[in-house]
């Protein structure tokens, strides 16, 4: 992990509630727009988008590593959430400098 490109957050008081219902909502959205986009492409389009939000969030909680510039189409209201739990690192420790040359 690149210390300046990925932060590490802690937990939170409802970290684990919040994990598994990320994950039944992203498992849900997924596989009811899969039963909707017979029907219309562009309704479905919402659920995929829902869901692919709670599979993410239940990924970046089950790792609970996170980046710095957020990702593809996802809120960054999200990624404040997690900044400001952030576990303070020191980036002069030896596995930080050798990740820092690397490109």
């Amino acid at each position: 992990m690149n210390r300046l490109d990925y932060f590490q957050f802690n937990e939170y008081p409802e970290y684990t509630k919040h994990k598994y219902i990320a994950l039944f909502f992203g498992a849900f959205l997924i596989y009811l727009g899969l039963k909707t986009i017979s029907a219309t492409f562009l309704g479905s389009l919402p659920l995929f988008y829902l869901g692919y939000i709670a599979l993410l969030s239940f990924h970046l909680l089950r790792t609970k590593i996170c980046r710095y510039n957020g990702y593809f189409i996802y809120p960054n209201k999200f990624i404040k959430f997690f900044r400001a739990r952030e576990i303070e690192v020191d980036i002069n420790d030896f596995d930080s400098v050798a990740t820092m040359h690397k490109k």
